[in-house]
């Protein structure tokens, strides 16, 4: 039976409602890289006479360098470590900054600190490029279609979270690596992928989904290296950084016992994109905020907990559990969402058949999702808990069109 065929009996069995395009498919990606390209070039334009532009390397920058001096009590004083980062690194600095606090436990430091050895510049370049080189080569890992991988996978670089975190010095990328590397591991060495998954707990936020998907699969071996490699992240972090760093990092970012950094981190939660934050702008209560946000991270596990049951591509899983994490999390920014990009890219750009209609209108949601910030946009109050919603839904229908396996998913 020729491709073709093939096709129109799928459309033929779906009842005519699903018809997918080539064409369409083309056209959600022409419009992907052109409008990247846009956002690349205005994020630039709009950073780089701010303090925004490099804010985030700054801080991983002098936090390295104040762990590797052993002022490790330096970065928990937010506006004692901001000026120690303007001493540091005056001369690239477009204004003075007003507040860079550091919110990162320490296993973060053991990157950060051999990093600082290096110059700034350079240190940026080699943890972009290195991170950004992980995350694509994981996103284009065990795909048939070696060539088409590669090519779907470079189009991340066109995600508009992708701009705003390169241009900040951000860690998104290497999150993404963790993850979407992890995952893929999974079916070769599970050593391996517990390993990486277990790396994602220096960003704790976002590693909520990942033991609902390897418990799901009755992945042991991997759950259980997962957690050997956070425990050792963890002692060998205090062997290291001292005791005083896990107390500091507890009592003065998760318990908010610096005044400066905690008014700081509220003002900053509310410019996020989470379903709580939506709520919160929406007019409703922090109750009832909290009630969405419980409700979104209760369906974001089911829906990970559902398709790592079932036997469907991992392509159609990873990106699940890819949009489950970005819902889940409460504290959610622009660079963050450079997930849900990859997700996009598994659902809908590495689609033989081509996209639908719908799928397109899904997309271009998505692709536009990190400019409709809902503290300056507030059209995206609305438009971003629906379209998270709808790229959960239609992770769950693509999962829905496979049969349920009789014993551990493969």
């Amino acid at each position: 039976m020729t491709s073709t065929a093939q096709t129109d009996e799928r459309v033929a069995m779906d009842g005519g409602k699903r018809r997918p395009s080539k064409a369409l498919l083309l056209l959600a990606v022409a419009m992907a890289a052109t409008g990247g390209t846009i956002v690349w070039a205005r994020t630039f334009v709009d950073l780089r006479h701010t303090e925004l532009f490099m804010q985030d390397w700054f801080v991983y920058y002098a936090a390295g360098a104040a762990a590797r001096a052993g002022k490790v009590a330096l970065l928990f004083d937010g506006r004692a470590f901001t000026a120690f980062q303007y001493m540091l690194l005056r001369p690239w600095f477009v204004v003075p900054p007003s507040l860079h606090p550091w919110l990162y436990p320490p296993p973060f430091l053991l990157l950060l600190a051999p990093l600082s050895v290096l110059s700034f510049p350079v240190s940026y370049a080699v943890f972009q490029l290195a991170s950004g080189a992980a995350a694509l080569t994981a996103l284009a890992w065990r795909q048939a279609r070696r060539d088409f991988a590669w090519w779907s996978a470079l189009l991340l670089l066109f995600f508009p979270a992708t701009a705003d975190e390169a241009l900040a010095g951000q860690n998104a990328l290497l999150t993404g690596a963790l993850i979407i590397g992890g995952m893929r591991a999974l079916a070769t060495s599970p050593a391996l992928a517990g390993t990486l998954l277990g790396a994602v707990t220096y960003k704790p936020q976002l590693f909520v989904m990942v033991p609902v998907a390897l418990i799901a699969r009755r992945e042991w071996r991997a759950l259980a290296f997962a957690c050997i490699s956070a425990t050792l992240l963890c002692l060998i972090s205090t062997l290291v950084f001292g005791p005083q760093s896990w107390w500091l990092w507890f009592e003065q970012v998760v318990h908010g016992g610096d005044p400066a950094q905690a008014q700081w981190y509220g003002q900053t939660f509310l410019t996020g994109y989470s379903f709580y934050v939506c709520a919160i702008l929406g007019g409703l209560g922090p109750l009832g905020a909290k009630l969405v946000q419980g409700v979104a991270a209760l369906a974001a596990a089911g829906a990970v907990w559902w398709s790592h049951r079932r036997t469907c591509t991992d392509d159609v899983r990873l990106g699940i559990l890819l949009v489950a994490t970005v819902m889940a999390t409460p504290h959610l920014q622009a660079y963050d969402m450079l997930l849900l990009g990859a997700a996009a890219i598994l659902f809908f750009v590495r689609s033989r058949d081509g996209i639908d209609g719908f799928e397109l209108a899904l997309f271009a949601g998505t692709w536009m999702l990190p400019l409709l910030r809902p503290s300056v946009t507030h059209a995206g109050i609305y438009v971003i808990p629906v379209v998270l919603t709808g790229l959960l839904v239609e992770g769950v229908r693509r999962t829905n069109a496979q049969p349920r396996p009789s014993g551990k998913p493969d």
